[in-house]
């Protein structure tokens, strides 16, 4: 469902500097002058300082879903900044990085579904009858709709020529992930609160991303807009809704090991994105819907009592 420094993956933000190329692991395009990269980054700056503005703002009831939303807002912030998902926005991703990010993150919802089926069973008797047929059941809800999700991603591995067999190689980012997932989802010692804690950033994240794609404009001739759709839905924002929820009712008296669990999920998340591959010209490609997506943070997200926003 739904997945730091970006500056070191991103080298071209900040120049051509060989050496930040070299750790980022990619090629820097060194067709702009200095003097653009420095405006492109100044707006992203002033960007997310917008962002941090209307997160203060935000007067959403305190539940400890939203509690770790904030305090892990630095790290969500940089996502739809990352070229990947620029380029979804834009259209301009190449058919096989999207191919191999459908595979990849087809893995991930495996995994997924799998630790949302650990989890039911972890919605133990010390808890009163109706808490523990809400835990129950908003788990199966959502390991239900992380299924139908996969079956969108099997028509998207035909369309695009995703590998989802034996061939499959998982990237490291993948693997990270899942193991995550599968340490806490098997760990005896682990609350069902604990292992809803690890997956809660996936939902809000991606369900925050779709809107804020959205808002920014989608090109009806964009070839990832389907995805968008998707994750800007109004039936995944409620997924998200849901999973958030269960979370909150789980906590009444606080989590000590979920603040953690949420962190690492959510530098996961952002690790996921960064791995997937671009082009040395990113910058160029999505310089236009950059733009758009930057105009869009200003007036509403802004005001006291927005939605809980990037």
């Amino acid at each position: 469902m739904r997945r730091v420094a970006y500056a070191t993956r991103s080298g071209a933000w900040h120049g051509c500097d060989s050496t930040l190329c070299a750790q980022s692991q990619r090629c820097c395009s060194c067709a702009h002058s200095s003097a653009a990269i420095a405006q492109s980054q100044l707006k992203t700056m002033r960007a997310v300082q917008r962002w941090s503005l209307a997160l203060l703002l935000k007067t959403a009831a305190a539940g400890l879903a939203s509690e770790l939303w904030r305090e892990n807002s630095a790290t969500a912030q940089q996502s739809p900044w990352d070229p990947f998902v620029l380029g979804l926005g834009a259209g301009t991703l190449k058919k096989e990085t999207f191919a191999t990010y459908v595979a990849q993150d087809a893995a991930f919802l495996k995994s997924f579904a799998d630790a949302y089926k650990r989890a039911e069973r972890k919605c133990g008797e010390e808890e009163a009858p109706p808490l523990q047929a809400r835990c129950r059941g908003d788990l199966r809800e959502l390991r239900d709709a992380v299924e139908e999700e996969l079956k969108l991603h099997s028509g998207y591995a035909k369309k695009w020529g995703a590998d989802l067999g034996k061939d499959f190689k998982p990237l490291k980012a993948t693997i990270d992930y899942t193991s995550f997932l599968e340490k806490i989802s098997r760990d005896p010692t682990a609350s069902a609160a604990e292992v809803v804690a690890a997956m809660v950033p996936c939902m809000t994240l991606y369900a925050i991303l779709g809107k804020r794609l959205e808002k920014a404009g989608i090109e009806d001739d964009n070839p990832y807009r389907e995805w968008v759709e998707t994750y800007s839905s109004d039936e995944f924002w409620e997924a998200k809704e849901q999973a958030e929820g269960l979370l909150d009712v789980l906590t009444p008296h606080g989590c000590e090991r979920c603040g953690d669990l949420y962190a690492e999920a959510m530098r996961l998340e952002h690790s996921f994105f960064a791995a997937q591959d671009v082009a040395p010209d990113w910058i160029r490609l999505t310089s236009s819907f950059r733009a758009r997506l930057e105009a869009s943070l200003s007036g509403a997200s802004l005001r006291a009592g927005a939605e809980m926003e990037l």
